[in-house]
């Protein structure tokens, strides 16, 4: 029996190996594409773009893995049933229970990983993200742009150039600057030089030195032209308010201390993450079952259907939470009870316990 439970559990991993590099190269491909349209706009500095790919992979797994090992799962034995090995074990007497002992063993650890991540690395992922943003899109100007080629920021609505560099790369010369503001007012800077400044309190500043600032509405014959010798843009804040962050970014002690509505509503999220594995776990293993002749991949849309309603409700259960609409008793139980109790109909239904659903359906109708 043991050797049964390493073959099980050996096929169930090598599974999940599989899956999750393909979830993972899906996510990556994606996100990355995202930065680098962030990169062009100026908004995310090129050298931070694998840092924070890395960032939000660590955050994504608490997803990633429970929809993983679902699939591993339902791969696992829809092979298993294919290959008529199921049908072997059930003849030579191996019993429903033997077959989830393994299954529930890997669930149990995964959960256990999924729980740390969801409740340490992650939220401390979210948060290191924020802050490289915060600290990056400020001076992403200066550190996206390339001498000679205009550069956009700011969401494309200001324009950055300058003709060269000095050596040591601390001075810009022949430096422009535009800016669209509200309705069709604009703000040109022109200056024979420029260079960052970093101030006593964190802050940093862009000045430019001998040159002339442009303002007002294209045509317009109050245009506004003032000639400067020193004129700075403040490009960084010296910190970052914690209140700009999300509950997602913020440690579970911090949380627990505040207990409003989204903050619960976020600890039964990070709870749920690790308790949907064991839900989908015992899930996996009924609904994977088939016959020979339908192949391995049989059920994998029906998978993904159910695991797409499973989420979608946690998201609903959350979202009244947060939103005060459900008690934090109710929370989002109701949603894995929903789940287990689905789980136990289909297997009822394949193992011959329908003796339950027959005297509900009797008392239905004896009413």
């Amino acid at each position: 029996m043991l050797t049964l439970d390493r073959y099980i559990a050996r096929e169930i991993l090598y599974t999940l190996a599989a899956v999750l590099s393909v979830l993972l190269i899906v996510f990556i491909s994606n996100r990355f594409i995202r930065f680098l349209a962030e990169i062009s706009n100026g908004l995310v500095d090129a050298s931070s773009l694998f840092v924070v790919l890395g960032l939000k992979t660590l955050g994504v797994m608490v997803i990633l893995l429970p929809i993983g090992f679902f699939m591993a799962v339902l791969l696992t034995f829809s092979r298993m049933y294919k290959d008529s090995e199921m049908t072997a074990l059930y003849a030579n007497g191996v019993s429903v229970a033997r077959i989830y002992r393994p299954v529930m063993i890997i669930a149990t650890l995964v959960a256990v990983l999924v729980g740390w991540i969801a409740f340490q690395p992650a939220p401390w992922a979210e948060e290191r993200s924020y802050q490289i943003r915060d600290t990056q899109q400020a001076n992403a100007l200066v550190a996206s742009a390339t001498p000679g080629r205009f550069t956009r920021f700011s969401g494309a609505r200001a324009v950055f150039y300058f003709r060269s560099l000095s050596p040591d790369g601390q001075i810009m010369y022949e430096v422009f600057g535009r800016q669209l503001r509200n309705g069709n007012e604009e703000l040109v800077l022109s200056a024979e030089r420029g260079y960052i400044r970093s101030e006593a309190d964190g802050a940093q500043r862009l000045v430019f030195e001998n040159g002339h600032r442009y303002e007002g509405v294209p045509g317009a014959r109050d245009f506004r032209i003032v000639a400067f010798r020193e004129h700075s843009v403040l490009l960084k804040q010296p910190d970052v308010r914690p209140s700009t962050r999300k509950q997602g970014a913020m440690p579970t002690s911090v949380l627990i201390a505040r207990g409003k509505p989204a903050d619960i509503a976020e600890l039964q999220w990070r709870l749920s993450m690790p308790l949907s594995v064991l839900v989908l776990a015992l899930l996996a293993v009924p609904l994977s079952r088939t016959n020979p002749r339908q192949g391995k991949y049989a059920k994998l849309f029906v998978a993904v259907l159910v695991y797409l309603l499973y989420n979608n409700l946690m998201g609903i259960a959350n979202a009244w939470v947060a939103k005060g609409t459900v008690s934090p008793l109710i929370g989002m139980w109701w949603v894995h009870a929903l789940m287990l109790l689905g789980a136990w109909l289909l297997f009822a239904y394949q193992h011959g316990l329908t003796w339950t659903l027959s005297r509900m359906r009797a008392l239905v109708g004896a009413r």
